[in-house]
């Protein structure tokens, strides 16, 4: 973590993430009959210990504070997204996800141990993340295509946003930019603006996925016209 204010917003980004996670959970857990709504706050368990492992590197061993990280952050992303797909109920890309994660984890440990750059590991990260960011934007957006109700757009919206800043991440990365950020405002916040915008779009893709599930529960306890 170059950045000491990156540092406070990754732990509001955390808690944040906790706490979503947790309505997520007590919701799921009213509802059990709908598939992928325990998977989905699975997933946001699993960012929040990504998260925490990597405010952990100047203490923690690399195996946990690095790739750990890396695999909890990128393996949460892949459980919120095999979440929403078995919610509504979309096939789920199995092998693609274990590609996408055994790539990670091998990258991550080249750039680590045999050829140590925080640039490059930076940017495998963008590079595995943004396929997951792109997977959630385009089912929610086939989704609300397709006969679901408008929270899906906030789905897709906010995952839009996330892989916007992804990008400018691994960009900032390519160009050396992590090392020294120049005292450019929008260089800096392509750096590290994914930790600010973090929050509120953690809160709004998890009232889009709540509300996706009240809409359904809410059709479902409708009468029926009689034929």
């Amino acid at each position: 973590m170059q950045h000491p204010q990156a540092y406070a917003w990754a732990m509001v980004l955390m808690v944040a993430m906790v706490l979503c996670s947790l309505a997520a959970m007590v919701f799921a857990l009213g509802m059990r009959r709908y598939p992928g709504m325990l998977v989905w706050a699975a997933g946001g368990g699993v960012l929040s210990t990504g998260i925490f492992l990597m405010l952990m590197q100047e203490t923690w061993p690399w195996v946990a504070s690095i790739l750990g990280a890396n695999l909890c952050l990128v393996g949460g992303g892949v459980l919120t997204a095999v979440g929403l797909r078995q919610f509504l109920g979309r096939r789920v890309p199995w092998r693609v996800y274990a590609v996408l994660l055994v790539s990670l984890v091998c990258l991550a440990a080249w750039f680590t141990w045999v050829r140590f750059s925080v640039s490059a590991r930076v940017l495998v990260f963008s590079l595995h993340m943004l396929p997951v960011y792109v997977d959630l934007m385009w089912v929610a957006w086939r989704a609300y295509r397709t006969g679901s109700p408008w929270p899906a757009l906030l789905i897709a919206g906010c995952n839009v946003v996330s892989g916007v800043f992804t990008v400018g991440r691994g960009v900032v990365a390519v160009s050396g930019g992590l090392d020294a950020v120049p005292s450019v405002f929008i260089w800096e916040f392509a750096a590290y603006g994914a930790f600010v915008v973090g929050p509120p779009v953690v809160v709004v893709h998890t009232v889009g996925f709540l509300l996706l599930a009240g809409y359904r529960s809410t059709c479902e306890m409708r009468p029926r016209k009689a034929a």
